[in-house]
């Protein structure tokens, strides 16, 4: 224990946790158990967080009666990454909302961005085009009555998205990245968009924005002094991915007085920061565009500043729209 006290980087502890061991130490002799939960907090990107209503939550479900039992998957043999992450849009937050609307209460969650939860109707024809891919053919697209339930344009589409799937339809495995055919598409609006080749084959299409992520951060991280740099304010999903593979985040601020924007100031302290006093390796920089939760759309300077800061630095760097 002393040991590690001496070694520790005041910064790779949250403030005030150095001191707290200490008190505690001059109590009582302060076990490992004990240690390693110290540790976990001493180590959350938020120490404030705790997830009192959740613990609280599950003694309640449980019973007062109910004995406790340490089996050998616990919280001290557990994945401590996992235990120490963090992912403030399902937390414990969500959970006492998720509570008070079983007990009638009326709650508007805006924790994450779901406007159908909200009121906002779905866009029809996305969903006809997914019901007749989905509906069996005889039920569907080579049903004699399909014109009076479906508009033509939506048959149209889904017939050419079918082709697409194969006979085996949308309940079976694809391939690895994604359908074909639905990469050829893709890649072709990239070209069109941006003026240079798209390649299918480097095209992967993932259930959601977040799996990329998650994808993208596990294929760069390779040991616990390897960081990745984050925008703050941040999609939580972020810290809570870096946190769970063992890795360091370095935030860099957004400037609100300048509509969120980013200065090359900014990256280069906190990149030097990172390095040359902390000992970390830089490995990637997220930007998030359109901003989430900022919601601003970077200029084209921005663009600039960013894309020559990872040149410079020769950072890899990843985008999240």
């Amino acid at each position: 224990l002393r040991f590690f006290l001496e070694n520790v980087r005041e910064s790779d502890i949250n403030p005030e946790a150095k001191k707290q061991l200490l008190s505690a130490a001059h109590d009582h002799m302060i076990t490992f158990p004990e240690f390693q939960a110290w540790l976990i907090r001493a180590t959350k990107v938020d120490p404030g967080l705790k997830n009192t209503f959740a613990a609280e939550h599950y003694h309640a479900s449980i019973g007062s009666s109910h004995a406790e039992t340490e089996h050998s998957w616990n919280k001290h043999t557990m994945s401590q990454n996992l235990r120490r992450m963090q992912y403030a849009v399902r937390g414990e937050v969500v959970i006492r909302a998720d509570a008070m609307a079983a007990e009638g209460r009326k709650i508007i969650y805006t924790n994450i961005g779901n406007p159908h939860a909200v009121g906002q109707k779905p866009i029809t024809y996305y969903r006809q085009v997914l019901s007749l891919c989905d509906l069996p053919p005889e039920c569907g697209v080579d049903n004699p009555t399909v014109a009076s339930g479906f508009p033509a344009d939506a048959v149209e589409r889904a017939r050419e998205l079918r082709a697409a799937i194969g006979d085996a339809g949308t309940g079976a495995y694809t391939n690895s990245q994604g359908i074909g055919k639905f990469r050829n598409d893709v890649a072709q609006f990239i070209s069109a968009r941006d003026g240079h080749i798209s390649l299918p084959s480097n095209i992967f299409l993932t259930n959601g924005a977040s799996s990329a992520i998650e994808f993208v951060l596990t294929g760069l991280i390779g040991g616990n002094r390897d960081a990745i740099m984050i925008p703050i304010p941040q999609y939580p999903i972020y810290s809570a991915i870096i946190s769970r593979l063992g890795a360091r985040q370095v935030g860099y601020y957004l400037d609100e007085d300048k509509g969120w924007a980013i200065t090359e100031r900014e990256l280069e302290q906190r990149r030097t920061a990172a390095v040359e006093r902390d000992g970390l390796d830089i490995r990637a920089l997220t930007l998030i565009n359109p901003g989430n939760p900022t919601g601003q759309v970077l200029s084209r300077e921005d663009l600039e500043v960013i894309c020559k800061f990872c040149a410079k630095h020769d950072s890899k760097h990843g985008v999240a729209t």
